[in-house]
């Protein structure tokens, strides 16, 4: 059952959304800001994609005031952990976990030096490891188990979240020079999985499941702008897939046009009929695999028919995985339910916002 989280209640926790605030941890110790060092702007660019999420930190600090640029450049060290709280007032979320990636400092102004700080999570390391090997001696689950578990990537992850491997993908494997993360992509692209850590929390599932929290937004409470989008452009009315395997026997599958939610779509099942999509796929052993396979393109083109993005004031607890429930009264083609697929918070000078857009559903 999803919870439902109303903007009243948000209200009431963010003190009815004034003072937005941000605090940044580096290494367990706070950044403080105090007369010469100020936070300019922090942005958290978040997603369940491949790429990794990323929180850009500029500061300003005086040169004159003595102890300031040694305040922060104190704690400023490659690899450590780094953790961007955003909110109002005292009340602060966690809206990134991960490692600070790049430093990088230059005086433009006698007084002042700037820095800027380009903080990766957990992904980041992920696709340092260059060098990947496995034998064929082991189970697919068994290789994604060790790789999640490395030493090296503990200190960002504080919860797994994983489901298990349809059997017909979880056969002893070979793999030669794939990085830990593109590995464990590719595997979540041919299932229709997903693999992503939110802020701590490691994801490996089926893509879009989870509803476990509907955000409720409506235009008198924090939705600032909305633009939905539908397109026929690169859809399929099915997918087939075909190829041999090692023992040189033909395996194949196909999946056809699910109905997809939004506005204007009535006719696209009609139209799309006798459109089809072909993969060639020689990696594959089973029939199984084939539908599998099948199945995950074509819901990946499905999620791109219909779109929705939205500005609204910011709130912490809009975080990829998630879904929100849009209301844009007298406009339907405006309203509905939107998986977040990418979210960025920003606070400066004009205040804490949040961007997100994603699929409906």
């Amino acid at each position: 059952m999803a919870q439902k989280l109303e903007m009243k209640t948000l209200a009431q926790k963010y003190h009815e959304f004034g003072s937005p605030a941000a605090r940044i941890l580096i290494g367990g110790k706070e950044v403080r800001l105090r007369e010469g060092v100020y936070l300019e702007r922090a942005e958290v660019v978040s997603g369940v994609g491949r790429d990794p999420d990323m929180a850009v930190l500029a500061y300003k600090v005086s040169r004159i005031k003595t102890g300031c640029v040694s305040a922060l450049e104190g704690v400023l060290k490659l690899g450590e952990k780094v953790e961007v709280k955003a909110g109002y007032g005292d009340t602060l979320t966690r809206v990134f976990l991960g490692y600070l990636h790049e430093a990088e400092v230059s005086v433009r102004q006698a007084e002042y030096a700037e820095y800027t700080l380009i903080c990766l999570d957990v992904k980041g390391l992920m696709k340092k490891n260059n060098s990947f090997l496995a034998s064929g001696e082991k189970r697919t689950s068994q290789i994604m188990e060790g790789i999640l578990k490395t030493a090296a990537y503990g200190f960002l992850i504080e919860k797994r979240h994983v489901d298990s491997l349809p059997e017909a993908f979880n056969r002893d494997c070979v793999i030669l020079g794939d990085t830990h993360y593109d590995w464990l992509c590719g595997l979540a692209e041919y299932l229709d999985y997903e693999f992503f850590c939110r802020m701590g929390e490691l994801f490996f599932r089926r893509a879009g499941k989870d509803a476990a929290v509907v955000l409720e937004l409506t235009g008198d409470q924090g939705l600032l702008s909305v633009r939905a989008a539908a397109t026929m452009d690169g859809q399929y009315g099915s997918v087939q897939v075909g190829g041999y395997n090692r023992r040189d026997e033909r395996v194949s599958g196909a999946e056809n046009w699910k109905t997809v939610k939004g506005p204007f779509l009535d006719k696209m099942e009609q139209r799309l009929r006798g459109f089809d999509k072909v993969i060639w796929d020689m990696g594959l052993e089973t029939a199984a695999q084939a539908s599998f396979r099948a199945k995950a393109v074509l819901g990946r083109i499905a999620r791109q028919c219909s779109r929705m993005e939205a500005l609204s004031i910011g709130i912490p607890e809009i975080m990829p995985g998630t879904c929100a429930e849009i209301k844009v009264e007298g406009m339907a083609s405006l309203s509905g339910r939107v998986y977040m697929e990418e979210v960025r918070h920003l606070l400066d000078a004009k205040g804490y916002r949040t961007v997100f857009k994603g699929s409906r559903v």
